[in-house]
């Protein structure tokens, strides 16, 4: 008899076992799925001033100023630019732009473009002046929304920025808001 209540206490736990492994793989993989992923990540990619290089010199008796602690990008003469490459992350769904500047007297021209190289064409993704700070020059920061659905596609175009800053009007840097896929 004591073979047989053995056998049955060992079936017993043996099934017990199996049902708990059962419950939790089946709880496990239903709470899974009642609780959603994460589509998208979101990211940030700032540029500095210091980072940009003058486009042309033009009126060369007119200075720039390309500052380093804290970033700053000055320039004298108005029709002088600036320029920098953007190494975006391949299908980041670009969102918005920030761009730090301090406003004085002259506006500041600002924008971030998309070129396909294959075909040497190019757009603007965003473009603004800056308005004109008719008192005491003051920082300030102004945000500028993608057009909607821009995919950065880095196997056909190249990313970049220009910046036109004039008189008391100086350029700090920029940061660029986007999603990542998770």
């Amino acid at each position: 008899m004591k073979l047989m209540t053995r056998g049955r206490a060992s079936t017993l736990a043996t099934l017990a076992a199996g049902a708990a492994i059962g419950f939790f793989a089946i709880g496990t993989t239903a709470a899974s799925a009642a609780s959603p992923a994460a589509a998208t990540v979101t990211q940030h990619y700032s540029l500095a001033a210091s980072a940009f290089a003058p486009d042309g010199l033009h009126n060369t008796a007119d200075d720039y100023f390309n500052e380093w602690d804290p970033t700053t990008l000055s320039n004298t003469d108005t029709g002088r630019c600036f320029n920098a490459g953007l190494s975006l992350p391949p299908k980041a769904m670009l969102k918005s732009i920030t761009v730090y500047l301090t406003a004085g007297s002259a506006e500041m021209y600002f924008e971030i473009n998309e070129q396909t190289l294959a075909t040497h064409v190019g757009s603007e993704l965003i473009n603004f002046d800056s308005t004109i700070n008719t008192g005491t020059p003051a920082y300030t920061s102004i945000t500028q929304t993608f057009p909607a659905n821009t995919i950065v596609n880095m196997a056909q175009n190249a990313y970049s920025s220009g910046v036109c800053p004039s008189g008391n009007t100086t350029f700090s840097g920029f940061t660029i808001t986007y999603t990542l896929p998770a």
